[in-house]
């Protein structure tokens, strides 16, 4: 087995809040209609571009020393997941809690993300002969190209997150977008000081000799806890190389962690919003398939005892949609042309505009 602990850094979660996972699955809460439930206690709503620029400055202003990734969702019920999660909860016959079922629901495991993998990355260097890059710049590519994978798009500029969010399809047109500030590490205690100096990027030499993703090598629950997978304190960020116009476009990046490790020491991080209750393990895999401890992006955001990572999140109400994606447009430039700068995106956007294009003078 390879050395894991040179690779991950120091520990930053409790030991103590992971002795103990629980690895059963739940039913929903009454509560969660859709993934937009989990957030609502602690969102902001943002109704025009002069608003979306105080939010972003304020949160900047107020947490000058906390790293941030952003990403945007143009339908603000949607969660906060990777597409390998998406495609085996729908594999699994997971139901959305919209359904209102009232059975434990089967969400994907770590183990079933990891045997997923194994698996593809298997396929793809067998059968597709491409076996001459690492495991991280493997599944970058597969992303790009629509597999699913457990990254998760992210952007270091909030302003390109936010076009994401109001960014014109007819699917959600009519819809609230949401946009999500996600810090990479938490915020230093007294009794740990040395996590503001903890740097979470990920770099291709961490895989170096390396045949499978490191967390790959994480086979117990005390592994992935003493590496910080899948416990919401290290939010780790791979910038891949720029093989890509997007990539560069988009000041783009990857979001990499495990699934929730939930326990009993989890739960009471997770209240509802309209009760002292918590939220339950199927309720948070419904939200994100990382763990999401929300804050008030108005509140400065303070230590906790798991070392959970803040997420901070944002409703833009579907009337200031085309308002901030015309001043995003005119005076950041940032359009379909500009984000997505390659043939590819060229070639989708005649096949969805011809008949417009041809009735051009």
């Amino acid at each position: 087995m390879s050395n894991w602990a040179n690779i991950v850094g120091p520990t930053i979660s409790s030991e103590r809040t992971f002795a103990e996972v629980d690895k059963t699955n739940t039913a929903y809460s009454p509560e969660l209609e859709t993934a937009a439930s989990f957030f609502e206690r602690d969102e902001v709503v943002i109704d025009s571009s002069d608003n979306l620029n105080d939010e972003v400055t304020k949160l900047i202003r107020k947490n000058a020393e906390l790293p941030l990734v952003w990403r945007g969702a143009r339908d603000a019920d949607w969660g906060l997941h990777n597409s390998l999660f998406l495609s085996l909860m729908k594999a699994n016959g997971v139901i959305g809690p919209e359904a209102k079922p009232r059975e434990a629901q089967p969400y994907p495991s770590e183990d079933q993300m990891v045997r997923t993998e194994r698996v593809m990355i298997d396929v793809a260097r067998d059968e597709w002969r491409l076996d001459g890059m690492s495991p991280l710049e493997l599944l970058a590519r597969l992303q790009h190209f629509g597999a699913p994978t457990r990254l998760i798009d992210v952007t270091r500029n909030p302003y390109i997150a936010a076009w994401f969010a109001v960014e014109k399809h007819d699917d959600t047109a009519s819809k609230d977008g949401r946009l999500f500030a996600l810090a990479t590490r938490p915020v230093p205690s007294k009794s740990r000081p040395d996590i503001a100096q903890i740097d979470t990027t990920i770099r291709l030499e961490h895989n170096a000799g390396l045949a499978l993703p490191f967390w790959h090598y994480l086979e117990t629950s005390a592994q992935r806890q003493a590496a910080d997978w899948g416990t919401g304190s290290k939010r780790r960020v791979w910038i891949p190389p720029a093989y890509d116009p997007r990539i560069v476009a988009q000041n783009a990046g990857f979001v990499v962690d495990g699934v929730p490790m939930t326990s009993q020491k989890t739960a009471p991080y997770f209240k509802k919003r309209t009760s002292s209750d918590y939220w339950k393990k199927a309720d948070l895999l419904a939200a994100a398939s990382i763990f999401t401890k929300t804050n008030h992006p108005a509140t400065r955001p303070g230590p906790n005892q798991p070392n959970f990572s803040p997420t901070f999140s944002w409703r833009i109400i579907q009337k200031a949609k085309e308002d901030i994606r015309g001043v995003l447009e005119s005076r950041f430039s940032y359009s379909r042309s500009t984000i997505y700068p390659d043939i590819a995106a060229l070639a989708a956007y005649l096949r969805d505009n011809i008949s417009s294009i041809a009735g051009r003078p």
